[in-house]
């Protein structure tokens, strides 16, 4: 991207709270995301920094400061906004709706000349030799003269001088349809979810369908749209990456998509509490199991299930068993800080007779 929107009132709403120094090198790491159209690169942090131009002690806390405070940071040691997800996904829809209008004119254009082409060659055929730039109504005009029968509202085939072709069957309705099924529901406000034809990512990330990435199946991008429902729009995000995701985990029989939507719809209430404030990504969803969830929030209620370390609900789960109470996403905005206490609790826990 060469551009990207800036409104001042939500920047300035978003950032009152950063000293200038802040508010710069927010401005530089969002630069960098836009310009890149992709996370931040945090696998090594010294790394980023050095590229962010955070070379004194307050610019690096600077820099630690702010990817805590509007990025997350996913497995891989990428950081993600997702505000700036969303305008990379609307740019790239606009882009892709560009190259379709684009390709759309130059078919007609083609159409168009071949219709003059098999025009021309007909009046010739009967001694009308018109001026190259004639216009079409004055063309048509000639060939209702001379009985030539033209379609006005389709093209001409030009003479065959070569072997016949077999033209490509229509599209049908039916077709029209189940091809619709496929596109994923457009998020309100420019948000993500309607993007399949994103850039791949450097470094040996995975791209995006078409683009540097094996291209998920069809019932693989059905099943990542009807996900898309139980999730907050702005969690709707890397649709193609959440497909190839669905189709990995079939692949070695991790989970059926039955059982996601499933898990999905029992969990739409507490995915989507408080805008959803504390909801993950589909995508970060899917990678941390947390179709799981639903088993342990069961275990909420009773006994906690031996694997409670491996979902989230397990580990709120021991939290409150411990006395340490749910997930507060305002007193700890990163998980894993929750997590290393719950675990910290429990380790503790062992020598003092305090149930797993």
């Amino acid at each position: 991207m060469n551009h990207y929107p800036h409104h001042i009132g939500d920047f300035n709403t978003a950032t009152r709270h950063l000293s200038r120094l802040e508010r710069a090198v927010y401005r530089d790491m969002r630069d960098m995301y836009f310009d890149k159209e992709q996370p931040l690169d945090g696998s090594d942090f010294d790394r980023l920094a050095r590229r962010l131009v955070c070379v004194t002690p307050d610019e690096i806390a600077a820099l630690q400061f702010l990817l805590d405070e509007f990025f997350e940071q996913d497995e891989e040691g990428f950081w993600i906004h997702h505000e700036c997800e969303q305008v990379i996904a609307t740019y790239r829809a606009q882009q892709e709706a560009s190259s379709i209008v684009k390709s759309n004119e130059n078919d007609r254009q083609i159409r168009s000349r071949a219709r003059r082409a098999a025009i021309f060659s007909e009046l010739r055929k009967v001694g009308e030799a018109p001026a190259w730039n004639a216009k079409m109504r004055d063309l048509l005009a000639l060939c209702r003269q001379h009985g030539i029968a033209i379609p006005t509202d389709g093209p001409v085939t030009p003479p065959v001088t070569g072997p016949a072709v077999t033209p490509p069957a229509p599209v049908t309705a039916n077709q029209n349809q189940n091809q619709n099924q496929l596109i994923p529901p457009n998020p309100p406000a420019g948000g993500a979810g309607a993007v399949d034809a994103a850039p791949g990512r450097a470094g040996g990330r995975v791209g995006q369908a078409g683009q540097g990435g094996a291209v998920a199946s069809a019932a693989a991008m059905a099943t990542a749209t009807a996900l898309f429902a139980y999730f907050p729009d702005q969690r709707r995000t890397r649709i193609a990456d959440v497909a190839r995701k669905i189709e990995e985990l079939q692949g070695i029989g991790e989970v059926t998509a039955e059982q996601l939507l499933r898990a999905a719809a029992q969990q739409a209430d507490r995915l989507g509490k408080e805008e959803g404030k504390a909801c993950p990504s589909v995508l970060r969803w899917l990678r941390d199991s947390r179709w799981l969830d639903a088993i342990a929030d069961a275990g909420q209620a009773g006994s906690i299930p031996d694997n409670w370390r491996d979902t989230r609900s397990g580990v709120e789960a021991m939290g409150v068993r411990l006395g340490l109470g749910p997930w507060d996403q305002d007193k700890e905005k990163l998980f894993a800080s929750y997590e290393r206490r719950v675990v910290e609790a429990y380790e503790a826990s062992l020598g003092l007779g305090v149930p797993a």
